[in-house]
């Protein structure tokens, strides 16, 4: 297995560019790490890092709904993403031949989503099925208490996913505004 080292890269617009190569598989991965996760929202933005983490698959300038994911599996590859208390993270797996594919998919879909009000719509009914789900899981509900107890003070008291009220309440100038800050 090769050794090779970690190149760090600072681009001009702030972007930090990690880059390190194997030959373990003929696979690249790509990650773009957005430094906002559920910590950086303000009280009635609770939940919006993950949001983002649907929205920004769901169309762009470039493309439709859909062909985010399709043109990155069409390539053989896959894509996704998760939220943290600190970062989001929107990744994508491509064959080692696809990987300008990956790259141009998920930069478009990272900085040009379109943020589409029928969307969004839909997307707050798949969010708070899921927080349904969380709230039908003793774990996430154990999770969360304990947060809430040793957080009381510390915005990682607040479930990343949001709460019904703060997801039910997004609209395209909320989802977008979290986005341009």
């Amino acid at each position: 297995m090769s050794q090779r080292r970690v190149v760090c890269e600072q681009l001009p617009n702030g972007l930090t560019v990690l880059l390190h190569e194997t030959d373990t598989a003929p696979v690249a991965e790509f990650q773009l790490w957005a430094r906002a996760g559920s910590a950086d929202e303000r009280d009635d933005e609770r939940g919006l890092a993950h949001f983002h983490e649907h929205m920004l698959f769901k169309g762009t300038e470039r493309r439709g709904l859909g062909e985010i994911a399709g043109e990155v599996e069409g390539a053989g590859g896959r894509i996704n993403a998760y939220t943290s208390h600190d970062v989001t993270v929107y990744h994508a797996t491509t064959p080692a031949d696809a990987f300008a594919t990956g790259i141009d998919v998920l930069c478009d879909a990272v900085l040009h989503s379109i943020f589409d009000p029928d969307e969004i719509a839909r997307e707050i009914d798949v969010v708070l099925e899921e927080i349904r789900r969380s709230d039908d899981s003793p774990g996430s509900v154990l999770s969360n208490a304990v947060f809430d107890a040793a957080y009381s003070e510390h915005p990682y008291r607040h479930p990343i996913l949001g709460t019904r009220e703060s997801v039910a309440a997004f609209d395209r100038a909320r989802v977008r505004g979290f986005y341009e800050r």
